[in-house]
């Protein structure tokens, strides 16, 4: 995402409770998102997913204290014995009910995008009773809608504020508390599919995997590491060995959906380039079909962006760019 629209949401978490304006629903701007891009998507499985959102449950309001790049959570026990110096680099972050499912990122309703790419080029017509993983997944609203929708979902991040949000939350395992469903939702805090017991944890038979954000050139192979950024996606691992792990994670027919939106790649941001880290020929030599290979999306993405109001903070024209790539593994 755009890094003055993470940056602008970032500072409205630092904002204290006392400054933010009363709301009888905590969830009224996802409701009202998802109103507004109800128009936007025209595909059942979709639809179905922005139907799931007024049966959220409202999380109770959390408290972290983190520093970033790298990020890195503190107790209180851990401020109360640091010196002054220390506790001044420390930001402590509210999070309302609502931001339990944004995190720092926007709404997680765009990813109904990923949906209607899934059923609309790849043919799925259910997740119910679907494994998906989402590598990446920043925050924690998609991931509880598509449990609701009757999926088991597994989110795999690396940042541990992440896992201290959510941390034993009532919003994680088994959705047995709703006879409408028999979905469950588990996240992790690890690296994929570097990390060997990280591999094990996530396992394999998926039918969907999604990767929105993360496999993106300037993730997978920047021109230069950022001081401060999580190790490459990958690191330590050649091409081959990468689309394997992703190839092995997927149960026959099932099916890896990548969608990265950015600005235009900037030599001096290196994680900027929102490209393809492997070439076509790559994926189909590691046995994927190829259903959408770094399919430019731009006017979609820019339309969805004037409709949630993105054009407050950037240029959508000029600034706003999207691919998608949808890969099978045969079965």
């Amino acid at each position: 995402m755009n890094t003055v629209l993470v940056l602008s949401v970032i500072c409205s978490l630092l904002v204290s409770t006392g400054d933010r304006d009363a709301t009888d629903d905590p969830l009224a701007q996802l409701k009202e998102d998802a109103r507004t891009l109800s128009t936007a998507y025209t595909s059942p499985l979709a639809q179905r997913m922005l139907a799931q959102v007024g049966k959220l449950p409202v999380p109770e309001p959390k408290t972290i204290h983190a520093t970033f790049r790298p990020n890195r959570v503190y107790t209180e026990e851990e401020l109360g014995s640091m010196s002054e110096e220390g506790r001044a680099k420390v930001r402590t972050l509210e999070f309302e009910p609502a931001d339990t499912y944004t995190t720092f990122y926007g709404t997680p309703l765009v990813y109904a995008r990923v949906l209607e790419l899934a059923q609309t080029r790849a043919g799925i017509s259910t997740i119910d009773g679907a494994d998906i993983l989402d590598l990446g997944y920043g925050q924690l609203g998609q991931l509880r809608l598509w449990a609701q929708m009757g999926a088991d979902v597994t989110g795999v991040e690396v940042d541990p504020i992440l896992t201290a949000l959510y941390e034993g939350s009532e919003l994680l395992g088994d959705l047995d508390g709703d006879p409408e469903t028999s979905g469950s939702l588990r996240v992790l805090e690890c690296a994929f599919p570097q990390d060997e017991a990280c591999a094990k944890d996530v396992g394999d038979g998926y039918e969907l995997i999604v990767s929105r954000n993360l496999l993106k050139r300037g993730y997978v192979k920047p021109m230069s590491v950022t001081p401060g950024f999580p190790e490459p996606v990958g690191h330590g691992m050649d091409d081959d060995e990468i689309l394997g792990a992703f190839y092995q994670a997927l149960s026959p027919g099932g099916v890896l959906i990548i969608e990265s939106l950015g600005s235009a790649p900037d030599p001096a941001k290196p994680w900027s380039d929102i490209s393809n880290p492997w070439d076509r020929e790559q994926w189909e030599g590691a046995g994927f079909e190829v259903i959408a290979h770094d399919e430019e999306e731009n006017h979609f993405v820019r339309e969805q962006g004037r409709a949630l109001g993105w054009g407050e903070s950037m240029n959508l024209d000029e600034d706003l760019f999207s691919v998608y790539s949808i890969y099978r593994k045969p079965g």
